[in-house]
């Protein structure tokens, strides 16, 4: 069993006790709870075993943070999404954001079924998620997971092979023929008309050696916008993993996001510190950085920074400060 799963075996024991007499403790040997942030939790273990420190479960602890996260990148990708709609050139790109935003779109009606689940109230939802309350309730009454005013049109058959496509193009192969194979033996099942109209487009986009752009200009005119492609949790995946330990195309990806937007940058420094924190147990920098989330400005971030207000002490302890009083 693992120590998430004996932290809650042990939350819900004392959760089910009953006291035979006033005052009595079900549990005077433990000293120490692990738990997640559940008010519920916390009662019960005050009831059940007073004598023990409560301290935050980091796993839970970070994916607090991490739902708070996901809701800002989804929203800032939401917002270039939007502005490269209106640059009418980039159809390909347009239509790769269409789907990306209906995806968003579903992510974020997902996570306000489970907000609403846990009991939170509509109000608290829509300033979660810089959305309005009648939205909100809309969404949560229709039951299904709600679709924008017009039917996206369907992706076309080549779509996922573009990128392999350009690959091969730029290696030298402009055979159609040779290609058609290539993409027969992937899976491709679509007709040849929609591979030979993609290649056009690279021809097209192909210049003269003397006019030739460099191949990072070229690429971006051709290559599918990786932000653009990007979803919510893939984002999210790549801000809470260590730098190091990301593929190079991962790392040039994050450096893209990073660079997408203001609010995005400082939400990755955020991110970057508390990780620090918890791995480091550096917990008496914990009221800088809430400090610095206040200074932010960033409402995606005040749900988790409330959460940590309200179990404070159980916080500092998970991240290696000794906190005097026991009564948490």
């Amino acid at each position: 069993m693992t120590w998430r799963a004996t932290s809650r075996l042990i939350c819900s024991q004392i959760a089910r006790w009953r006291p035979s007499q006033p005052g009595a403790e079900a549990h005077p040997h433990v000293e120490i709870v692990s738990r997640d942030g559940s008010s519920e939790y916390a009662s019960a273990i005050r009831k059940g075993a007073p004598q023990a420190r409560q301290v935050s479960d980091r796993w839970h602890l970070v994916k607090n943070l991490t739902a708070c996260v996901s809701v800002q990148l989804a929203k800032t990708l939401a917002q270039l999404r939007r502005a490269e709609e209106r640059r009418p050139a980039q159809t390909q790109a347009v239509q790769q954001a269409h789907q990306a935003r209906a995806a968003e779109r579903t992510a974020r009606y997902e996570h306000i079924l489970e907000l609403h689940t846990q009991g939170v109230k509509s109000g608290e939802i829509a300033r979660t998620l810089g959305m309005s309350q009648r939205t909100i309730q809309r969404w949560i009454a229709t039951g299904t997971i709600p679709y924008a005013r017009r039917k996206r049109p369907r992706a076309s058959l080549i779509d996922p092979y573009k990128s392999y496509l350009w690959k091969r193009w730029q290696q030298g192969c402009h055979t159609g023929a040779q290609l058609e194979r290539e993409l027969r033996a992937k899976g491709y099942k679509g007709s040849p008309h929609g591979i030979y109209r993609y290649l056009e487009t690279l021809k097209a986009a192909q210049l003269a050696p003397s006019k030739q752009k460099s191949a990072a200009k070229l690429a971006s005119s051709i290559q599918p916008d990786a932000l653009l492609t990007l979803s919510a949790s893939q984002a999210t995946w790549l801000f809470f993993r260590k730098e190091e330990d990301l593929k190079p195309e991962e790392q040039e990806t994050l450096r893209q996001l990073r660079q997408a937007s203001p609010q995005l940058e400082v939400a990755y420094q955020l991110v970057d510190d508390f990780l620090h924190m918890v791995r480091e147990r550096t917990g008496e920098q914990l009221e800088e950085w809430l400090n610095k989330v206040e200074t932010s400005q960033l409402q995606a971030f005040q749900t988790f920074v409330t959460g940590v207000h309200k179990d404070k002490d159980a916080v500092l302890l998970t991240l290696g400060v000794l906190v005097l009083s026991k009564d948490m």
